[in-house]
């Protein structure tokens, strides 16, 4: 048994669980549930900023490689510019992987994928045998798939921080502090990831964010001497690619976002927003659990009052070693993450019992793929947060009002995070809608904890060309091949081959919870 778990952080890398099928349109019955988008809460918006794209240079000689990290494709290196404002600055290299069209008689193009974190390696994605589970078979055989490490990831210049240490410390958090000292906790510990961060990598980590990011993936098209590309992006993946979209408009053919992230608001509604959208799922999870006697977390028909006696007694007296509250508490995240009610509801169950081993691991493999250094090196570049302690502790408030239980954890770890880290930069790149761009199709599920609903018609709305298909299902992304219907594949596939648009507010069935066993 691992010694710590992570956070559950803003975003998460795509996970692939529940089978979905069938296809509907739009009714007010499959849509009621989904509520506009709220009122903002907390902080401004971020300002519409115009920035000009730094001009690309041309193609370069890429050398490719069979076999090493993506063993189903071919790698290669490539040296980009570390400030795209100020080319003498020196550069840092990309690792890039390419797995070419199953069909290629019949290739369209290339197909640019990255899986959302930030702060997942994806260089091996392109390589890996279940990309057949994450991509429909006709996209794969028509275009060369494209992935790669954003910088500070992984294999391109990866951050190593913090140590295990302080992943320890950051274990040990009140998810529900009350106190000056449980609430100062949270500062103390994300200056030290802070402090790591900055000894090991302080000449980069100014550059690591995503706005960079997209630049670094119009580079990687120049050199490959394509003069549009295809993009597909999960979770925190959907808003490199609205940044790309914006800088580089002509440059994009086509491009599916799925889990959208909204990219006009701040990181504290940002949070906010997140937080109300755990609670929603999991208010979902709880009355679907309520209503069906073999539930194994039924509780009598009131599993909420037992979730939270479970929590107030971990918070107590933890299972030793096992599980404690905050763990309990990532656990419950990571199972309404992958659309596995039953699997929650067992482990809930156990550790109910006194067995929590199982809500132990799922919250130990809970982001286990995603540097925490590299995680906040972009997010803090990425969005304003809040700069003062009495401007979290005011965000912490509405937070707990939207998500009593998930609200604190969700906020505190990003805005500590933020509060005191040692870079900047300028407003990332939000531009009206570039009048050039090609419709974009955008994916919500409609129980999506973590990216909620109402974000898909805000980024639609910023790009001005964005079609919302909405999955009338439980957990994080949609458009994965386990989950995704045959209407959602339908459109999925015919937009991406032949620019065919869907119906706007096309709703799609699928992703509902397994009959309890």
């Amino acid at each position: 048994m691992p010694s710590r778990t992570r956070r559950p952080r803003l975003l998460a890398l795509v996970v692939v669980m529940v089978l979905a099928s069938g296809c509907g349109s739009p009714s007010p019955s499959s849509t009621a549930a989904i509520p506009p988008s709220p009122a903002s809460t907390a902080g401004p918006t971020i300002a519409a900023t115009p920035v000009a794209p730094t001009p690309t240079p041309g193609p370069t000689s890429l050398t490719w490689r069979k076999g090493g990290v993506a063993d189903l494709a071919e790698t290669a290196a490539l040296a980009v510019p570390l400030d795209y404002g100020n080319p003498s600055a020196g550069t840092i290299t990309l690792i890039i992987a390419r797995r070419r069209a199953a069909d290629p008689s019949h290739r369209l193009g290339v197909l640019f994928v990255n899986p959302g974190g930030p702060g997942g390696p994806a260089v091996d994605l392109a390589g890996s045998s279940g990309l057949s589970t994450l991509i429909p078979q006709a996209v794969l055989d028509r275009f060369d798939v494209i992935s790669w490490d954003p910088r500070g990831i992984g294999l391109s210049h990866g951050l190593t921080c913090p140590d295990a240490a302080t992943l320890d410390q950051i274990e040990s958090l009140d998810p529900d502090p009350r106190t000056p000292s449980t609430i100062g906790a949270y500062r103390t510990a994300f200056d030290a990831v802070a402090s790591q961060c900055q000894a090991i990598a302080r000449d980069v980590l100014p550059y690591l964010s995503e706005a960079n990011s997209a630049r670094d993936i119009d580079t990687i098209r120049a050199a490959l001497g394509e003069r549009t590309i295809s993009y597909l992006g999960w979770s925190y993946g959907t808003y490199l690619g609205y940044l790309y979209a914006t800088l580089f408009p002509t440059h994009l053919r086509a491009a599916v976002l799925d889990g959208a992230v909204d990219p006009t608001i701040d990181l504290v509604q940002r949070d906010v927003d997140q937080a109300r959208g755990f609670e929603r799922a999991f208010d979902h999870f709880l009355a679907t659990c309520a209503a069906a006697t073999a539930c194994p977390f039924h509780g009598g028909g009131d599993p909420a009052a037992a979730y939270d006696a479970l929590i107030t007694t971990l918070e107590r007296s933890p299972q030793g070693q096992v599980l404690d509250a905050g763990q309990a508490v990532t656990g419950t995240l990571a199972f309404l993450y992958g659309r596995d009610y039953p699997g929650l509801a067992t482990a809930l169950a156990e550790a109910e019992q006194g067995d929590g081993v199982r809500l132990r691991q799922v919250a130990d493999d809970f982001f286990g793929s995603v540097s925490l250094g590299a995680y906040e090196a972009t997010l803090c570049l990425d969005v304003p947060h809040a700069t003062t302690t009495d401007a979290i502790a005011a965000a912490l408030e509405q937070a707990r009002k939207v998500a009593p239980r998930f609200g604190p954890l969700v906020l505190l770890s990003d805005q500590y995070g933020c509060l005191d880290w040692p870079a900047s930069a300028g407003p990332a790149p939000v531009a009206g809608p570039p009048a050039t761009l090609p419709p974009i199709l955008i994916i919500a599920s409609r129980w999506d904890p973590a990216t909620p609903p109402w974000w898909a018609d805000a980024l639609a709305k910023a790009l001005g060309s964005g079609i919302v298909v909405t999955r009338d299902g439980v957990g994080h992304t949609s458009s994965d091949v386990t989950v995704s219907s045959d209407c959602l594949r339908t459109a999925v596939v015919s937009y991406f081959e032949a620019l065919r648009r869907p119906a706007a507010g096309t709703v799609c069935s699928g992703g509902a919870p397994a009959p309890w066993q």
